[in-house]
């Protein structure tokens, strides 16, 4: 016989506390963490789609050939404008995502601000493309899953803290 005792695992020194193999950081909990993460990716989707709007405003002239429109350069004017509120919405949304993962203070309203401007901007896109001839369902129904996402990350990051 043996003098040792056998340890069980559910003794004290074993047993884990609830939670403890979460990897959200405590100051966010699980939801708030995986919202978070879903603004950032979004907003680096943003930026690229800021950078692609931007390049084809530019090079709207190289469509037409040998004989462009004597006003091209206006009429890059708005998808230029468009294309870098992309750009700074999206590198904002980012940079927010990871301060509020970083904990910094009052990234969580900063972030959950940008998040609910970014969710009232995909429902009016969502109208303007169904609204203008010929509508485009797939498009309506990317930008309203971008929507949704944006507005509960938005509720998530935006309620108090318990």
């Amino acid at each position: 016989m043996t003098s040792r005792r056998s340890v069980s695992s559910a003794s004290n020194a074993g047993a884990r506390a609830r939670g403890a193999h979460s990897l959200a950081p405590e100051h966010l909990g699980e939801a708030t963490a995986a919202a978070t993460v879903a603004v950032m990716v979004a907003g680096v989707a943003l930026v690229i789609t800021g950078i692609g709007i931007i390049a084809l405003a530019l090079t709207l002239g190289a469509r037409y050939g040998g004989d462009p429109p004597p006003n091209v350069g206006a009429m890059a004017v708005a998808p230029v404008a468009g294309g870098l509120l992309a750009l700074v919405l999206g590198g904002s949304l980012t940079a927010g995502g990871l301060a509020v993962i970083a904990g910094v203070r009052r990234a969580r309203l900063a972030t959950g601000i940008l998040s609910a401007v970014a969710a009232a901007l995909g429902a009016l896109s969502t109208v303007l493309v169904m609204a203008n001839p010929p509508a485009d369902p797939v498009l309506a129904i990317a930008l309203t899953v971008a929507t949704m996402v944006f507005g509960v990350a938005s509720l998530l990051l935006l309620r108090p803290h318990r």
